[in-house]
């Protein structure tokens, strides 16, 4: 364990982040199972989650992840409980210092009759939460996931096999059907009324603004559904009750729901949750998503004066994570794309153009600045590889 803590520090010095030694051996006797107190742990900011997770987690974003919060979570009903915690990146605010979104979870329990009565409820509050976005300026819905395509499909050009999640377009969830292509060519219109909702993701992806803040954020919400019958057995709406690993709950009236719910974790889910974070790794280190351009569309509420305040956000986490000649390189450069950007947007008019293009370059900019220091690392250049390859 010495000799893993000392690889972790020397690392840490190579790239020039400041790590405190007792608490990385800490973190690393947690990992290793060896910590007495492993397990659920709180927090003097009434969060809670694995002892591990809130190891990662810094509390100085809570406020932030607050105001966000309902913005994201789920619509509520009487027969619903809810716990909604923040997960990933957004978790692990001590090793990820610039994560790129905000992502949540949110554990959505529902009591009914029966598995189909627990289904139409599921399907009902996930659209309502969808389509809260159209009457708040501060919120764009960029897609949902419910339900698995029956055949293979082509979704918008894409080919879809069976048993792949439906991908909903806003213009998709409040018509409440998305029309697909067969492998013979024939449409294909599914309802989300009639969606078997086993199986697949049931997410939520919008873009936020949190005004208070001067941010901008992409954010997600992962729902992990279960349906309690009147007896008072639980199952999975979904396909598989997730185990508590990255999530940080940031409600405390929340812990006995998800004491509760932790029982019905089947055996080898946490290998299953590992294996699919691998894949998420391999996304998001060999794949390039954007879905800037919808913060940047007319109608989305989001003005150009909060994408230019994000930039500020941006430089501010610059100057706090870097400092010498990176530190000025990047600060001149990002400050010339503003400046470019006022300057042409105000000339042409034309803002989206302009924001598009100052979102292209500093993008490039930030991202080979932390790709650089990432793989500086041997061992990590060697997973990113390995994931490469997968």
């Amino acid at each position: 364990m010495s000799a893993d803590a000392d690889e972790v520090l020397e690392t840490a010095r190579r790239v020039g982040i400041e790590a405190d030694a007792t608490e990385t051996r800490r973190w690393l006797l947690a990992i290793a199972g060896n910590d007495p107190g492993s397990g659920i742990a709180r927090d003097d900011g009434g969060v809670f989650g694995d002892r591990v997770a809130l190891l990662d987690f810094d509390p100085d974003d809570l406020d932030h992840l607050r105001r966000l919060a309902p913005l994201v979570r789920f619509e509520s009903r009487g027969e619903v409980e809810s716990a909604l915690a923040i997960s990933g990146s957004s978790a692990q605010g001590r090793v990820q210092l610039f994560p790129g979104d905000k992502d949540f979870f949110e554990r959505v329990h529902i009591r009914a009759a029966t598995r189909d009565d627990a289904a139409r409820i599921l399907r009902e509050l996930m659209r309502a939460t969808a389509l809260r976005a159209l009457a708040d300026p501060d919120v764009v819905l960029v897609e949902a996931n419910l339900g698995v395509y029956p055949v293979s499909v082509r979704e918008r050009g894409v080919a879809k096999e069976a048993g792949d999640s439906i991908t909903w377009t806003p213009a998709d969830v409040e018509g409440g059907v998305i029309v697909v292509e067969t492998e013979t060519g024939d449409p294909l219109e599914i309802s989300w009324d009639d969606l078997d909702v086993a199986g697949g993701w049931v997410y939520l992806g919008w873009i936020v603004a949190d005004r208070e803040a001067g941010r901008i954020a992409l954010a997600s919400n992962m729902i992990d559904a279960t349906w309690e019958d009147p007896n008072g057995e639980i199952a999975s709406l979904d396909g598989a009750v997730d185990p508590l690993a990255q999530e940080v709950y940031l409600e405390a009236s929340a812990l006995p729901l998800v004491e509760r719910l932790g029982r019905e974790v089947a055996p080898g889910a946490r290998e299953a949750y590992r294996d699919a974070m691998r894949g998420e790794a391999r996304h998001y280190t060999h794949e390039d998503p954007s879905y800037a351009d919808h913060a940047l569309d007319p109608d989305s509420g989001i003005d150009r004066d909060m994408v230019l305040a994000q930039l500020a956000v941006v430089r501010e986490a610059i100057a706090e994570g870097t400092d010498g000649e990176d530190e000025a390189v990047l600060l001149a450069d990002l400050q010339e794309l503003e400046d470019a950007a006022l300057r042409k947007g105000r000339e042409s008019g034309d803002w989206a153009t302009e924001l598009a293009d100052v979102r292209t370059r500093a993008s490039a900019l930030v991202n080979e600045f932390f790709r650089t220091r990432l793989l500086a690392h041997d061992r990590v250049r060697e997973i990113v590889d390995e994931l490469g390859r997968e």
